[in-house]
């Protein structure tokens, strides 16, 4: 089968994944007036992203043994099912019941999405194909607020769920027509014990790093440790554990992992704090700092793009990783001290862009087949978490640099006294850069491609 028509089939299932994080954040104003959310409102995109994000790996595991399309009809099942629930929702717990079950199928879709490619587009080849990825993640993330106001205005906030059926849909008729023959069982048990704790870990992490979480600290953090060791315990002693410790051996791959994690927390850092200074300190509007954001995805896609199409020519990748992270680290300094600040937000894209696709091609290159679903999904969860630890790190940097006492009336600040926090965040965003940059030239080591699937 041709990598053409092999992304074409799961292309849909991406941006179904990718436009749900997104299309729903329009809207939340008017979902919380309807269902008198109050303060709770966030939760409706914090439950999504949590039961998502946790359950990613068991999806990468399972679809190792029982096979990636069985594994992916039960994904896009379960989201459609959730995305009716969502629907059909009258009051903010039905709602949050809803957005859990349409995450717990959500987590599915991207990540088995990947392993997909990884198994039918040899890693020499994939390169170019991480540009045409960016592309669809880049048209949802920009295409979801613009749709989810435009269904609110026009229709009713519930026409962001409904509008999941015919496109899920589809995407399962593509996935059955033509990816079939993907369904390769191997026979084992399924580490069930070491899944569970690693949901819990999962989670209880991820509501460590929320700003939204109302659970004291010190007990997430006493859960946390708890579950951690059972988890090391239980996969010591599985016959098959859902994390094999051989996959830290596979040259490349923890570091990439690592290195996925650092390139995501930057993406988010920048999505998520220039925007707020660009509104609360410069005072521009809120259509005018979303043009820049489409500038810096536009750039992002743009780096995937070319670095993609040069790996899959030259088969080198360890050069792209080095040059994104350095423009991502030279960008960040001049954000910082307002040198053609717009300059360097599309050099940040640029580098960011460069770095996925070289990444993603090291994680193939050296996974074995039968391991490659909980191994690409494990590299995925890295990207995940990355996004909540450099929100989690940037909120700490910015609210630790500001006036004693004035962290929680931002609305009351001048541009003077709000621009010691946006200084702090984009300085401590320029070292981990820098710091990604200098392990990349240490730790990431040069390997021949393969030219054809394993």
């Amino acid at each position: 089968m041709s990598p053409k028509t092999v992304f074409s089939s799961v292309a849909l299932v991406i941006a179904l994944g990718s436009l749900e994080k997104s299309i729903v954040t329009t809207p939340l104003p008017i979902i919380g007036a309807e269902l008198n959310a109050g303060a709770a409102l966030t939760w409706v995109v914090t439950a999504y992203l949590l039961a998502a994000t946790a359950a990613l790996p068991i999806y990468g595991k399972l679809s190792d043994l029982f096979g990636r399309v069985r594994m992916l009809n039960i994904g896009i099942g379960l989201f459609l099912a959730g995305s009716v629930a969502c629907a059909l929702a009258q009051d903010l717990p039905t709602l949050l019941a809803a957005r859990v079950l349409q995450g717990l199928g959500g987590g599915g879709l991207i990540a088995l999405a990947f392993t997909v490619i990884a198994d039918c587009i040899p890693p020499r080849e994939v390169g170019k194909y991480q540009g045409y990825i960016s592309a669809v993640y880049a048209v949802s993330s920009i295409a979801g607020p613009l749709l989810g106001g435009y269904f609110t205005e026009q229709l009713s906030w519930r026409w962001i769920f409904w509008i999941n059926l015919p496109l899920g849909a589809l995407a399962l008729w593509l996935v059955n027509r033509n990816l079939g023959h993907l369904n390769v069982r191997r026979h084992s048990r399924f580490d069930w014990k070491g899944a569970g704790l690693l949901i819990t870990v999962t989670t209880l992490s991820l509501l460590l790093l929320s700003p939204e979480t109302a659970l004291p600290a010190i007990w997430l953090a006493a859960g946390l440790a708890i579950a951690l060791l059972l988890l090391i315990l239980v996969e010591r002693r599985a016959q098959d554990p859902i994390l094999p410790a051989h996959l830290a051996r596979l040259p490349g791959y923890l570091v990439s992992v690592l290195l996925a994690l650092a390139s995501q927390l930057l993406m988010f850092a920048v999505l998520v704090y220039l925007p707020l200074q660009m509104q609360w300190q410069k005072g521009m509007g809120a259509s005018e700092s979303g043009l820049y954001m489409v500038i810096f995805m536009v750039c992002i896609t743009a780096g995937a793009f070319v670095g993609g199409k040069l790996i899959g020519r030259t088969g080198h990748y360890k050069r792209f990783v080095v040059a994104g992270f350095a423009l991502a680290a030279l960008a960040l300094w001049q954000i910082h001290f307002d040198l053609f600040a717009n300059l360097g937000l599309g050099f940040a894209g640029l580098g960011l862009g460069l770095v996925l696709p070289a990444l993603s091609v090291v994680v193939q290159n050296a996974l074995p087949r039968e391991d490659r679903g909980i191994g690409m999904s494990l590299f995925n969860f890295g990207r995940e978490l990355g996004g909540a630890v450099g929100v989690a790190i940037c909120a700490v940097l910015f609210h630790g640099a500001l006036p004693a006492g004035t962290s929680h009336n931002l609305a009351s600040l001048s541009p003077a006294e709000l621009a010691p926090g946006f200084s702090a965040t984009y300085v401590g965003m320029a070292m981990i850069a820098s710091a990604a940059f200098l392990i990349t030239l240490l730790a990431l080591k040069r390997h021949e491609l393969a030219s054809i699937p394993a």
